[in-house]
C-alpha cells in the first residue's frame, strides 16, 4: 500500500471517532448550545460591617452549587466560627452523591480582626443541566 493511502486509511477511523465524540458532546449540551456565563449563574455580593461579613450567593434557577466545593480563604483578617447550611442531597452524574445548594445562599461570617488589604477568596463549583462549570475563585476585597 502506498504511504499516502496508508495514512488516509489510518486517519479515517480517528476522524470518525472525533466526529462521534463531538456529536455526543453536543447532544448533552444545553438547548441552543448556550451556556450561561458563571458570573450570571452565581451572582455573588457582599456587605461588611465592623463585626460581620455577609456573603450573598444568588443561584440562578436550573443551576446548583456543590457544598463541598465552597471554601473560604482569609487574608489579613480573622473570622470567627461559621457554618455552611446542610444543603440538599443530590445524586450527581459527575460527582455521585453530593450536597448542593439550589436556592440563594447567605453566609454570615463573624469578623474578629481585619487589617488593611483584607481579602476573602471564595472557591466554588457548580453545575447546570447537562454541564458543569470549572472550579472558580473570587477575590473579595474588604477594605
Amino acid at each position: 500500500m502506498k504511504p499516502a493511502l496508508m495514512i488516509a486509511a489510518l486517519a479515517a477511523p480517528a476522524l470518525m471517532l472525533a466526529y462521534l465524540a463531538l456529536e455526543q458532546r453536543s447532544a448533552s449540551a444545553p438547548a441552543g448550545n448556550q451556556v450561561m456565563p458563571v458570573e450570571q449563574a452565581f451572582v455573588i455580593t457582599h456587605e461588611r460591617t465592623d463585626t460581620v461579613v455577609q456573603l450573598n450567593i444568588n443561584i440562578t434557577p436550573g443551576t446548583y452549587l456543590y457544598r463541598d466545593k465552597l471554601q473560604l480563604t482569609a487574608e489579613n483578617l480573622t473570622l470567627g466560627n461559621w457554618q455552611l447550611p446542610a444543603g440538599e442531597l443530590h445524586q450527581d452524574e459527575y460527582f455521585g452523591k453530593s450536597h448542593v445548594f439550589r436556592e440563594p445562599l447567605t453566609l454570615i461570617l463573624p469578623l474578629q480582626h481585619a487589617t488593611r488589604n483584607s481579602r476573602l477568596t471564595l472557591s466554588y463549583q457548580g453545575c447546570g443541566t447537562g454541564f458543569c462549570y470549572p472550579p472558580q475563585q473570587l477575590a473579595i476585597e474588604l477594605n
